[in-house]
């Protein structure tokens, strides 16, 4: 059964931010596209297609496709949503044998948590242990650290193009990830003692520098593999004031390449607080237009207007797209 998201237009969308407040990326209020599908398996229709390269969630922008190129749609890279919290592993057969990973290029849209995040009037939900519940109804974020994309900064994070301060993020891993780690995938091969897998937050200030923040995904220790399977904080107060966040996948299996283990990782109910009072400064002139796009209500792109609502994309030379809300 597909499953619908609809466009509902934020209010946040025009102004600027004058008092500091925490803001939770709600998936329940998406902007671009202003609709999101998901097929049989949960996957996002749009995941492979390449007239969409930032996502926006209320003022929420992440990354998708940034290099624009799907490659005849067997690639993708960035965040894609992602619905069903999937966790079977597969990289065997009924049988038990390892098979690799031909089934997990079609199937990589699970979570090992078993969905998204659940709330309860507002709140996570938690177990009586602390343990946060997960969902399967609820929608999360799939992340894939891409070779082809736009190199280190193809999972990037803004927020409403101002300055803020990133407060945290609830994460976990995927499943091709983790059972990769477990018995190899073709590609991969199983951990042993002293492997790991970190998930790395890198925060741009405005003058470009960079501040870091890691989180353990995978690990063996004394013989026993340890992974991130429940949705876990991962804190990222320390990066402090930044125009932008992207993450990384590094792993102690790799080549000259990169990384020989998968880049994959699911992310939920990103938090960040505004900064009073700021703004992020462009210079409008110094960007030249690439593209204009126009997106109606059914999700239809086209380069004229369509009759009615319409969402304008326009995308300059550096990389950023602006959205509008026009009426024909």
């Amino acid at each position: 059964m597909k499953k619908i998201y609809t466009l509902a237009f934020s209010a946040l969308m025009a102004g600027s931010v004058f008092a500091q407040q925490v803001v939770t990326l709600d998936m329940g209020n998406p902007v671009i596209p202003q609709l999101i599908e998901f097929n049989e398996i949960g996957a996002w229709t749009g995941a492979y297609g390449e007239t969409t390269p930032w996502l926006q969630f209320g003022d929420f922008k992440l990354s998708h496709l940034l290099g624009g190129a799907s490659y005849g749609g067997s690639y993708w890279d960035g965040f894609s949503p992602a619905v069903g919290g999937d966790t079977t592993d597969y990289g065997i057969d009924a049988e038990g044998n390892i098979i690799g990973s031909s089934m997990w290029t079609t199937y990589q849209w699970g979570c090992m948590a078993g969905g998204g995040i659940k709330m309860e009037d507002g709140e996570v939900a938690v177990d009586q242990d602390g343990n946060v519940l997960a969902d399967a109804e609820a929608p999360y974020f799939v992340a894939n650290w891409g070779y082809y994309g736009y190199g280190d900064q193809t999972n990037q994070v803004t927020y409403a193009d101002q300055v803020f301060e990133p407060v945290g993020v609830y994460v976990c891993n995927a499943p091709w990830t983790y059972y990769g780690c477990v018995h190899g995938d073709g590609y991969a091969r199983a951990f042993v003692e002293g492997d790991h897998i970190d998930l790395n937050a890198v925060g741009v200030a405005e003058d470009g520098s960079e501040s870091m923040a890691s989180f353990r995904l995978v690990e063996v220790v004394d013989g026993e593999l340890k992974a991130a399977n429940a949705w876990t904080w991962f804190d990222l107060s320390s990066l402090g004031a930044v125009k932008s966040v992207y993450f990384t996948v590094s792993s102690t299996d790799a080549n000259q390449y990169g990384n020989v283990s998968a880049n994959y990782f699911c992310m939920d109910k990103l938090q960040v607080k505004t900064v009073e009072g700021s703004s992020l400064e462009r210079v409008d002139a110094d960007r030249q237009i690439a593209s204009v796009r126009y997106v109606n209500l059914s999700g239809a792109v086209s380069d004229v207007p369509f009759d009615g609502v319409n969402v304008v994309l326009t995308t300059y030379d550096d990389g950023t797209v602006d959205a509008a809300k026009v009426v024909k």
